[in-house]
Order: structure tokens, then sequence, then C-alpha cells
């Protein structure tokens, strides 16, 4: 069960444990690694909108496709023993056993909530991925067939089959292609880097994410922008999954310029848009003049293209996964560049694969589709669902998510506006002058990307066409 999917008593009950004492403040900022400014972010909207900060931390959490089975460990390592009570009714049984351990530890009655703090691991190459490592130290070879930890195997493992002979060449080759592929990338001391960025400047902050912080900063006389990676469970998949995009030079793929090991945090270091994100330009804070008509739709041209292309790469089709307004960044001439592949995943190979059964669902939530959600079904389909949506947003200028509306996801209310036989022409973004003829075509693309059956979703070629053809109108 997902978190957003929390029964409202349970959520009720929940928020007033949380909020009592600002423990949610706790559970926020030492367990979900959210960061003192994502903290006092969340407690100010949570206060404008007149709401519980631990309904409104729920909430943001829980569009990351976070599990109550994962909350239910966060308040165990928390030592909150009401707020686990609350929650065995929605959790299986085999996570009662924390509940259990907790309370034969405090007392079968376990009313005070104990606290812990939570100590951030410090960098080591134990959690830097193992081909990063052989090629930081000066090791172009794969790990040896004796095994990945370098350790040797025993003697009742000598008699290895044939099958486990075939795994361990394909480990070599899989680290061998890995091994090539970061050795094109330049690295970078981190004490460089802490001097690009003004000592990691709060001034010089141009974002965070959930793998990281992301700084501006000059190194040798170039825009960079740097991310720090935190060191938690999705580092080591976004540093490998970054560097080796790298092969992949696209003119609508934000280029990897380099990397730093060694420092106290892991950094990858990417080319300075100079036009922030999307997301920023559709609700700019700072007074700005928003974009035109002629310059969304050359922006939506330029994040089709590149979709495009990472969906027809020889091979198998990669598929980003995370596609949103603040994943889309845009150079000083608005050219849109996708980033943040972390999350990327390779597609079903093959023409007679057309989707992947995964075991866990990642990405934002008001982006990604029913199949993906409820049958952990992963297609390039994915994409074009989440495309669908930045088409709208791009539009309409309203979030992806709104819970004031009567439909509190876009791609939904899209849907009902549609059903109900709305002039989608009269739907455009009330900054803008009317555009009907341009809105109504760009939201007809956005209901035929956001179809609930994936195979009703068009090719990226196809939404690359459509759009080409109105940027040039």
């Amino acid at each position: 069960m997902y978190i957003y999917e929390l029964p409202p008593e349970i959520n009720k009950e929940l928020c007033r444990l949380l909020d009592n004492f600002d423990y949610w403040e706790e559970l926020a900022g030492n367990y979900m690694m959210y960061t003192a400014m994502d903290v006092i972010e969340i407690k100010e909207k949570a206060r404008h909108q007149g709401i519980s900060p631990t309904e409104y931390l729920l909430e943001c959490w829980g569009q990351k496709n976070h599990r109550i089975e994962e909350l239910f460990v966060l308040l165990y390592r928390m030592k909150h023993i009401p707020a686990m009570r609350r929650l065995t009714g929605v959790v299986h049984e085999r996570f009662h056993r924390l509940l259990h351990k907790l309370e034969a530890g405090n007392g079968q009655d376990g009313n005070n909530a104990r606290t812990g703090g939570a100590q951030r691991a410090t960098t080591s190459s134990d959690s830097v991925p193992l081909p990063v490592i052989l090629f930081d130290q000066g090791i172009r070879q794969a790990p040896s067939s004796s095994g990945l930890n370098g350790r040797s195997p025993s003697a009742d493992t000598s008699s290895a089959t044939s099958t486990s002979t075939d795994t361990s060449s394909a480990q070599y080759d899989k680290y061998d292609e890995i091994l090539r592929k970061v050795s094109a990338i330049p690295k970078m001391s981190y004490e460089e880097l802490r001097l690009a960025t003004d000592d990691w400047s709060e001034r010089n902050l141009l974002g965070r994410g959930g793998f990281g912080q992301v700084y501006k900063g000059e190194w040798k006389l170039l825009g960079v922008a740097v991310k720090r990676l935190r060191d938690n469970e999705g580092r080591d998949q976004e540093l490998v999954r970054e560097m080796c995009l790298n092969q992949y030079r696209h003119d609508n793929i934000l280029p990897l310029y380099g990397y730093s090991l060694g420092g106290p945090e892991a950094c990858l270091v990417y080319q300075l848009m100079a036009g922030g994100s999307l997301e920023q330009r559709l609700r700019p804070k700072d007074g700005a003049a928003p974009l035109s008509w002629a310059q969304r739709c050359r922006i939506m041209c330029g994040v089709a293209r590149g979709l495009q292309f990472l969906h027809t790469m020889t091979g198998s089709a990669l598929i980003h996964g995370d596609i949103k307004p603040a994943n889309i960044l845009l150079d000083q001439c608005l050219e849109p560049k996708i980033g943040d592949f972390g999350l990327a995943r390779k597609g079903p190979y093959g023409d007679e694969r057309t989707h992947l059964k995964v075991s866990r669902v990642y990405g934002t939530r008001p982006y990604l589709p029913d199949e993906y959600l409820q049958s952990c079904v992963l297609s390039p389909a994915v994409d074009v669902y989440s495309f669908g949506v930045v088409v709208a947003e791009t539009s309409t200028g309203l979030p992806a998510w709104d819970r004031s509306r009567a439909r509190p996801l876009l791609a939904h209310q899209l849907h009902a506006w549609h059903a109900a036989r709305h002039d989608l022409g009269a739907l455009h973004d009330p900054r803008l002058p009317p555009h009907p003829a341009l809105c109504r075509a760009l939201l007809e693309l956005a209901l035929h990307c956001t179809q609930p059956p994936r195979e009703a979703r068009p090719p990226m070629l196809l939404v690359y066409r459509r759009l080409h053809a109105l940027a040039a109108c």
C-alpha cells in the first residue's frame, strides 16, 4: 500500500501523534533526508494551506511513491511506538516484529515515544559502485571471476556449474562495459568543486532533489552545475546511471562534464543551464515575464525530440522514468535538455517485448500512469504519459497535483473536462494572451499521451512530429 492510499482515519491519528512536539521534523530531517530548508518550507506551506505539517510532509513524500511499510521502518528507527501502532493494521504481519522488539525493550505500555538521532554515514569506498572504484584506482580490468568482492571462492563452490560460469562472464562483461564508459569522463577533485561553488555557498544553491543538492559554480572559466550526491541507498544508482549515460550525446540531453570521488560526498558536474528549469519558468517567483506560446511549443518539441532519441536507441529503449518540469532544463536560448537520469532504466529488448515487470515503482506520482503505479508495468509509454502531463501543465499553467481541484491529478482533471465537453482552447494559462487553436491542439495531444491504456498512447516519434508541425506554425 502506498502512502497516498493511507485510510483517512489512520492518517488523521498519525498526524496528531507526529505533530505533537514536532516529531514530524525529526522524521523529515533525520530519516526522510529532507534538508533544514526543506523542513522550513514544508512548515510554511502547511501553515499557508491550513493543514497539519505532518499531513503535508506525507503528501510530499507519498508523491515519490513511498510505501506505508517504508514509513513503518522509519518510525521504528525513530522508536516512535504509538505511531507504529497506528499502522499495524495496514502493514504486513512480518513488519509487526519491529514493533514487538521496541515494546519488549520499553515495557508493554510503550507510550512514551522515544526518539533517536540519525548520523549520516561518511562517504567511503564501500558505498561507491565497484566499477567506479576500480577506475578511480587506475584498475581498468573487470573483477576476476573469483568474486566481485575480491574474496576467493570457498572449497564447496569449486565445482561451479556452467550456469555460474556464464553468470561470471556476464558480470565481467557488465563491469568491463561500465569501465569503458566511465574512463571517458574527466575526473575532478572535490577541493576544485568546493572552490568553484564558493564552499557550497547557499547563494549558489540551484535546487534540491531526491539524490542531492545542485550548486552553481565556475570551473576553469566554465559555468557548471555541481550535484552533491546524498549518501543514501539511491546514490550508487544515480552515480552509475549518470556516468553510463554519458555515451548518449544529444542536443536535448544534459551533458555530463565530469565527476568527483574521494571527498565527503561524490559529485557529478554538468553544463550550467542559464535558463533554469521549466518548473521555475512556468511558476516564476521573481516576477519574470511568462514564457510565450511560441517558446513553450519549442520547448515541448525539444523534449519530445530528446525522448524519441532515448526510446529508439540501438538495442533497447532507455526509459527516463521521471519526466517532469523540474527535470527539463533550459539554456540561455531556452533550448531544453532532459536531466536527472538517476531513475532511468533499460526498456524491453526486441520487437516481441513491450514492457517489463519491476519490483518497485520510482518517480513522481502525479506524472505516472496507473499501470506503473498499480501493476509495476514499465515501458516507454510511462515516459509518454509523463510527457503528456507536462504538456498539460505547460499549456494551462496548472500544477500536476492540486488538492483543491475536484480531481487533484491534472491528467484526470483534463480527461474529466474533455468528457464534459469543455472547450480545451479556453483552458490556457491566464498569464498568456488567448491562442485557442494552439492551446486546443496541445491539450488534445496531452489527452492522447495520457490515455489510460498504455497501448493507446502514441510513440514519441509521432508526438515529436505533431509538435514540430505546431512549432513551425
